[in-house]
C-alpha cells in the first residue's frame, strides 16, 4: 500500500501513547473499584501466562557401592513393572484432568482478552457486557487457539518421537559405537523443534498483538481478521519485523522492572504477585500499559484499525420533522 509506506511508522511514538493512556485509565481519576474490575478482566487475559519459576534442588546422599546403586535400580524397575497397569491408570486419568483443565482456561483467555481490550479501548470498567457481546469472537479466537496448539503438538511430536528413539539407541549401545550421524540427527531434530516453537510463538504474538484488535474493530470471525492482518503484514514486513525484535526489548525491561521492584520492597512484591488475581491488580499498570502499546502502534497504520477513534454518533432526527401521531 502506498499510503502505509509513505506513513511513518515508529515503534517509540507509541510508548509517550500508552503511558498517557494509562494514566488516563488507572489514575485521572483514582477508582480503586474501577481497578478491581478492569484487574478481573486482565486476569482473565492473562490466564496461563507464566508464573514464578519455582527453584528446586535438593541433594541426596552420595556414596555407596555400585552394586548397592545397581540393586536400587533393579528394585525400582521391578516395582514400576509390577504396577504398570495403575501407574499407567493414574497418568491417564492425571493427563486428561490437565488438558481439560487447559482447555477452559484457554476458553476463558479467549473471553478475557476481549473484555480487557475493550476496557482499554473505551476506558470503562466493565465485565458483563464485553463477556456477552463479544462472544462470538472469543469463540472463534478459542478455536483457532485450539487447532494452534494440536498443530504445535503434532509438530513438536514429529521431532521429539526420532529424537527419543535415538536417546534410546544411544543408551543401550553406549557412546563408543553410537553413529556420528545419528549426532547430526539429533542437532537437526533439536533445532526442528526449536524452529516449530518460534513459528508457534510468532503465530500467537501477532493473534494476540493485532488479530484481536481487528476482530474487535470489525466484528469479525479470526478468519477474515487474519486474512486483514496477514495483507498489512505482507505490505509492511520490515515495520512489523521490527516491531516483534523490539518485544524482546519491552519483555526484558518489564522483567528488570518487577526484578528491581521485588528487591527494593525485600520480596515483599513477590508475595502479592504470586497471589492469583491480586498479583494481576498489582500488574495493572503494565498490563494496561502493555495492551495499549500494541493498539497505538496498530493505529499507525490508518484510522481503520485505530481502537481509540471517535464512535460515530447517533443520528438525531429534529423533533418538527416528526410528523405527529394523530389518535384515530
Amino acid at each position: 500500500m502506498d499510503t502505509n509506506q509513505m506513513r511513518q511508522i515508529s515503534v517509540i511514538e507509541p510508548i509517550g501513547a500508552a503511558i498517557e493512556k494509562t494514566k488516563q485509565i488507572l489514575f485521572q481519576p483514582f477508582d480503586i473499584t474501577k481497578w478491581f474490575a478492569i484487574g478481573f478482566c486482565a486476569f482473565l487475559a492473562t490466564l496461563g501466562n507464566g508464573g514464578w519459576p519455582n527453584a528446586g534442588g535438593g541433594g541426596g546422599q552420595g556414596g555407596g557401592h555400585p552394586q548397592d546403586f545397581q540393586h536400587q535400580i533393579n528394585t525400582i524397575k521391578d516395582s514400576v513393572l509390577d504396577n504398570l497397569p495403575i501407574i499407567m491408570s493414574v497418568a491417564a486419568v492425571v493427563l486428561l484432568l490437565i488438558l481439560v483443565i487447559s482447555v477452559v482456561l484457554m476458553w476463558l483467555k479467549s473471553r478475557g482478552q476481549f473484555m480487557f481490550l475493550d476496557c482499554v479501548a473505551r476506558n470503562v470498567a466493565e465485565v458483563k457486557n464485553p463477556w456477552k457481546q463479544y462472544a462470538q469472537q472469543a469463540n472463534s479466537l478459542f478455536l483457532f487457539k485450539l487447532a494452534l496448539w494440536a498443530a504445535g503438538f503434532v509438530g513438536a511430536m514429529l521431532f521429539i518421537i526420532p529424537l527419543v528413539m535415538i536417546g534410546t539407541c544411544f543408551v543401550r549401545v553406549g557412546i563408543e559405537l553410537f553413529p556420528l550421524v545419528n549426532i547430526v540427527w539429533v542437532f537437526l531434530l533439536i533445532f526442528g523443534i526449536i524452529v516449530v516453537a518460534m513459528a508457534i510463538g510468532t503465530v500467537k504474538v501477532l493473534t494476540n498483538e493485532f488479530v484481536v484488535p481487528i476482530m474487535y474493530l470489525r466484528g469479525c470471525l479470526i478468519k477474515d481478521a487474519w486474512r486483514e492482518c496477514w495483507q498489512l503484514l505482507m505490505s509492511n514486513k520490515g515495520p512489523f519485523t521490527l516491531y516483534l525484535l523490539f518485544l524482546l526489548v519491552i519483555g526484558l525491561a518489564i522483567g528488570m522492572i518487577v526484578l528491581l521492584t521485588v528487591l527494593v520492597t525485600c520480596c515483599c512484591a513477590a508475595c502479592f504477585l504470586m497471589i492469583p488475581y491480586i498479583g494481576t491488580v498489582v500488574m495493572l499498570p503494565i498490563l494496561v500499559w502493555r495492551r495499549a502499546y500494541s493498539l497505538f502502534y496498530l493505529s499507525q497504520y490508518g484510522p481503520e484499525f485505530d481502537v481509540f477513534g471517535p464512535e460515530p454518533t447517533p443520528v438525531v432526527v429534529p423533533t418538527e420533522l416528526i410528523p405527529p401521531v394523530q389518535n384515530p
